[in-house]
Formats: structure tokens, sequence, C-alpha cells
């Protein structure tokens, strides 16, 4: 299964489980899941590396993670998810926290279909950011800070997230906090790209968002935002 985003079904199938019985595993946190809108997610690298690790079905916590935990990783989603996971459980020492924004979030709610090599965050606290960054071996490079040790690049575009922060979605990967733009306010980032920017590129990946998350998209908040952002028109044909 080439797919790096998964759902309940599609993991029990590739793992030759019952849904039953991996629901019981993620209700006894014995194997890494997001939960998104009450549905469960799975990054296929943090399956495959709990398949091979010494985590199983027996109610043990995760294996503490650190930065060097980075160096052994391929350069995927799960990999780059963790990162931010890390960055988040320091910022958070501050009274900040990382909002995953733009293409990485895309790739998290089409389930791996879109992909992107760098990170974009909004945070608060962008001095911070850049003191612990720097404190990891980060080198800033125009607007990125970027980190040939680890293979990760990352970029903060902006100090306040511009759409709703009570439509923030939390996921956990091995016992790490990640949080994401809310999926409503991705899909009006990628329609006002297609509307007002004319990228079809930007469209078709609107409509991706929305057919894969019809039943835990906010629909009343979605056509207000849409209606602000004068995009309403294109919504509803994509909605169709």
């Amino acid at each position: 299964m080439s797919k790096e985003i998964m759902d309940l079904k599609e993991v029990a199938k590739y793992l030759s489980f019952s849904q039953k019985k991996l629901y019981n595993l993620v209700k006894d946190r014995s194997i890494p899941f997001a939960r998104i809108g009450g549905q469960y997610r799975f990054v296929k690298g943090e399956i495959d590396a709990w398949l091979t690790g010494p985590v199983r079905d027996n109610g043990k916590p995760y294996e503490a993670v650190g930065l060097n935990t980075l160096k052994s990783l391929p350069d995927t989603f799960a990999k780059r998810l963790l990162f931010v996971g890390l960055l988040t459980k320091e910022l958070t020492k501050y009274n900040s926290r990382p909002i995953v924004v733009g293409g990485h979030a895309v790739e998290f709610y089409t389930r791996g279909n879109y992909t992107t090599a760098d990170i974009d965050v909004v945070v608060v606290d962008y001095q911070k950011l850049g003191e612990i960054l720097a404190g990891w071996g980060f080198v800033k490079k125009g607007r990125h800070w970027m980190s040939e040790e680890y293979d990760i690049v990352i970029e903060s575009p902006a100090n306040a997230l511009h759409g709703s922060m009570e439509k923030i979605a939390e996921i956990e990967i091995k016992g790490l906090k990640v949080y994401l733009e809310g999926i409503e306010d991705i899909i009006i980032d990628r329609l006002n790209a297609f509307v007002h920017w004319k990228s079809k590129d930007d469209g078709e990946w609107a409509r991706r968002m929305i057919k894969l998350n019809m039943d835990k998209i906010d629909w009343d908040y979605l056509a207000q935002k849409a209606k602000e952002e004068k995009v309403k028109e294109v919504l509803e044909k994509l909605k169709k």
C-alpha cells in the first residue's frame, strides 16, 4: 500500500487485523494514531516503524524520541511530523506552539497524496523559534531554517493564524503533540489561490480535501468563510 496516510479500515487490511483488534490497540494507545474530527488516521511510516520496533499491542508507552531519532528515518511525511512534535514540545515550555499550515497540512488532509519538502508553521514567538532552531544546529537562509544533519527545512511565514484557532486539529505521533490549521481554513486558502491567483492545481487539491473529508468539515463555518473571501461560488461547485 503506497498511501502515506490511512484510515482505520485501510490499516486493518494492511496489518491483516480485524477492525475490532485495531480499535482496541488505539483505545489502549498501543499503536501510533491521530484523531481528527472523531475519525482515526494513521501515518504509514509510523505503522511500519511500530511493526519492526519494540512497541507492540502490550500497552507499553512509546519509546522516548529525540532529534537523533530523525537521523535514522527516511525523508517522509512521518519524519517531518515527528520533528514538528519535538518542536512543539520545546516551544510549549515558553507558552508557545507551532501550528502547521500550508502544504504540510494539505499533505495530512489528503492522506499523503499531496507532497511537500518543507514545513510551514505559524508561531507567535518567532524569536524563540529561531533560538531553538539555532540551538539545534539549523542555519537561517533567507526565509528558511535548514538542517543538513536532519534533512529538515522549516519556515514561519506569519506569527498569527489567518484561520480560526477553534478549528485547529490536534494529532499525536509517538506521544508528541502536533497542531494543524483546521481543514476548513486550509480549503479556503487553496480556493483563494484557485480563484484569485488562477492556480488550477490549488483548486484540484481543494476538491480532493473536500472529497476525502466530507463528513468532518464544518460546512456552516466553511460557507461563511467562503462568502467572506469571495470564493463561495466555486466552493458550491466543488461540493457538488
